[in-house]
């Protein structure tokens, strides 16, 4: 099987692109066994990768990995200093339509982005790649649930300074990340829900966390329309399709009841974003890289996102190549590989402008006692995903919680709220071709 996984890493690109055209199509089970297949981690990732695996016995903040140089045996103590010790920490939440992916599917990417940056800045970088329940078993909110108290491990109990933390999403994943950024920006405007047997118990309460230093969006889904001028034109480059939103939506949302149709609230609320007009500038970090295909049926509506954002003040560079769907992360679909360079220095310098000044002049970050939204919220794992080794034996920094679940959800939010803020002057589009 190994020869048959590098095999298809070295098809040509309109190959590859015909292949993950019929893997996204196909029911989540199927299109799963494959692709975890192909991309699972090979033996030369694993002195990067340190995993942290659920424990069926409590309640753990996230599941995931780290990734970094040379960490895989590290005992937790010194996981932790290196992460305490990194200039940078990225935050990444990986694509598959809500259905598929994993935590290492983008191995390579992964290594590729740690590098240029210690090579080309001299920066210590982590990352920290949340895995995610998957959909159909387990469809919106849950998802953007256990980003949420990812994201919250890592700046409270962590107590990383969000001055050093750089967001990364790539296509659905984008999506969660964008959710995360809006949820914890303003949790008055979310219903916190609790199924909890001890009715006297103390509600959790998640509260504003910090807004990381930057953010990076790698062809973002942010909304479930398909009405573009690029849905037209692209679908005979792209992988992503017509049927395939089509499969999205159906296995991520509850499926919509007739006397919901007519309420925007009840409706498909986590890719609302691209409704809104302004109030960018509340919520997202104060600056944003995107990277978009030219080739790809995102492009018009991504595009449209930054528009607005910029016009409200966010500092927003965007990336266009003539590539299909997520190209910055799926480096098979890219012919020129020259593209890949310049797009990962362009990250690199992204992530050093976001930063701004070294680890030891930051102020220290210190968290406030609060009942947690980590309090909650038991993450089940749909699958065995071990690597190639099969190894078991990784350390986890996860700690028990309490056994309450509750979830959160958008409670009547008025788009109009955002629309009437005071939006920021406007100025010209930071678009990069490169």
């Amino acid at each position: 099987m190994n020869s048959v996984r590098a095999s298809i890493r070295k098809l040509p690109p309109s190959a590859s692109i015909k292949i993950l055209k019929k893997v996204f199509s196909l029911p989540a089970p199927a299109a799963r066994l494959i692709l975890n297949d192909v991309t699972r981690a090979r033996k030369s990732h694993r002195p990067w990768i340190h995993k942290v695996k659920l424990n069926p016995n409590q309640a753990q903040d996230w599941s995931g990995c780290w990734i970094g140089e040379n960490i895989h045996d590290l005992n937790h103590e010194g996981l932790m200093k290196r992460v305490y010790e990194a200039d940078i920490v990225l935050f990444y939440v990986h694509g598959g339509g809500f259905r598929i992916g994993s935590c290492t599917m983008y191995m390579d990417t992964n290594i590729a982005w740690i590098k240029v940056l210690k090579e080309k800045y001299g920066l210590k970088c982590m990352i920290m790649s949340v895995d995610y329940r998957l959909a159909p078993e387990h469809r919106y909110p849950s998802p953007v649930e256990d980003v949420v108290r990812a994201y919250e491990h890592l700046v409270q109990k962590l107590s990383v300074h969000s001055e050093k933390i750089i967001v990364i999403g790539d296509s659905a994943g984008a999506a969660l990340a964008l959710e995360m950024l809006f949820i914890t920006h303003d949790p008055s405007m979310f219903e916190i829900e609790v199924d909890d047997n001890n009715s006297s118990s103390t509600q959790p309460v998640l509260t504003e966390l910090p807004r990381p230093a930057g953010t990076v969006l790698i062809s973002p889904l942010v909304t479930d329309e398909t009405t573009s001028e690029s849905w037209r034109v692209n679908q005979k480059y792209d992988y992503i399709t017509n049927y395939t939103a089509k499969v999205i939506k159906r296995d991520y949302f509850e499926p919509t009841k007739k006397e919901d149709e007519d309420d925007e609230d009840k409706v498909n609320q986590i890719l609302g974003i691209a409704k809104l007009q302004t109030g960018f500038s509340a919520f997202m970090s104060p600056q944003v890289l995107m990277y978009i295909g030219n080739l790809e049926v995102l492009r018009d509506d991504a595009l449209q996102l930054a528009l607005k954002a910029e016009q409200d003040g966010v500092a927003w560079q965007t990336v266009i190549e003539d590539n299909v769907h997520d190209w910055f992360c799926v480096r098979e679909v890219v012919k020129d590989k020259t593209t890949l360079t310049r797009a990962d220095m362009t990250f690199a310098d992204f992530c050093y402008r976001a930063i701004g000044k070294p680890v030891a002049e930051r102020q220290q970050y210190i968290p406030t006692p609060r009942n947690s939204l980590s309090n909650g919220l038991a993450a089940v794992k749909e699958e065995d995903e071990s690597d190639v080794d099969d190894e078991s034996s990784y350390l986890s920094d996860t700690t028990p919680s309490s056994s309450s679940l509750f979830d959160f959800r958008l409670s009547k939010l008025s788009l109009d709220e955002f629309e009437q803020q005071k939006a920021s002057s406007k100025r010209s589009s930071d678009i990069v071709f490169v």
